[in-house]
């Protein structure tokens, strides 16, 4: 009878040294993939971070551009604190020409010449624009804010000229303007509008505001636009005069949870029409 035996050394398992080769394979492999996907994880975070700070920064710069856009161009002006810096302007509500003279008118009228879309957002009610303010050459930002003032006056009443001409109406204002416009150019306004970059601690805040012409600004009424600038975020104006547009520049750090800055830089120009 023959007797089967199987070799010598040829048996099912694995040895301890094997079985340590394989641990030590694992825990390598292990490890650089853990790296592998902790980097891309830190990758992905920034990369939703950076987006985030570039949609605040887009929000900021497309709602300056579109409010200065209705701005009247002389009442930029930039006002500088300990712990804040600010830019003020009055955005117009109607704007448009006069016939003749108002500068030393007896009776306070002005005939107007609105466009079509203004006089009909007006509607029938003739105390639309009552209680606002009438500009002619204001050429010094604080006429606007402290109002009335000698180009700036307050309108006491609003009457639509009837008839075939649906583009005319007279107002009376309240007090005198001393000046004319060469292009017999009127701008109407209710409010002022101010943003501000404000340090908190290490590092800033903008906001913005709004309040009627004649009333000051109120702190509880402030809208945060963006937080967690760097504090070397600045805004810098060059002033209007009768030969050059004002023309605002912004230059805003975005802090990322890295504590890494993101820099955007914006040039906002508006247009001076005497």
């Amino acid at each position: 009878m023959v007797r089967l035996t199987s070799p010598q050394g040829n048996h099912a398992g694995f040895t301890l040294i094997e079985l340590t080769i394989v641990i030590l394979l694992l825990g390598i492999v292990g490890m650089f993939s853990s790296r592998f996907i902790s980097s891309n994880v830190v990758l992905y975070q920034t990369s939703i971070n950076q987006n985030e700070r570039l949609n605040d920064a887009r929000f900021i710069f497309n709602r300056l551009d579109k409010e200065l856009n209705s701005a009247v161009a002389f009442s930029l002006r930039i006002n500088t604190t300990t712990n804040s810096s600010c830019i003020d302007f009055v955005p117009f509500t109607a704007a448009g020409q006069y016939v003749g003279n108002v500068s030393g008118s007896v009776n306070r009228t002005m005939s107007l010449i609105m466009d079509r879309r203004t006089r009909e957002n007006a509607g029938s009610n003739a105390n639309d624009f009552v209680g606002q303010y009438v500009s002619v050459l204001t050429t010094n930002s604080d006429d606007f804010y402290a109002v009335p003032s000698s180009t700036v006056a307050e309108i006491t009443s609003y009457v639509p000229v009837s008839g075939v001409n649906q583009t005319q109406a007279t107002l009376t204002f309240g007090s005198n303007l001393s000046r004319d416009s060469l292009v017999s150019r009127y701008f109407i306004a209710e409010n002022k509008v101010q943003y501000c970059l404000l340090a908190v601690g290490g590092t800033m805040r903008f906001s913005r505001n709004q309040a009627a012409l004649e009333d000051n600004y109120n702190p509880q009424n402030r809208v945060l636009m963006a937080d967690d600038l760097s504090t070397d975020s600045t805004m810098s104006l060059s002033s209007a005069s009768q030969f050059r547009n004002a023309i605002l520049d912004l230059n805003f750090g975005f802090r990322l949870r890295d504590d890494s800055v993101i820099r955007f830089e914006h040039q906002l120009v508006m247009s001076n029409v005497p």
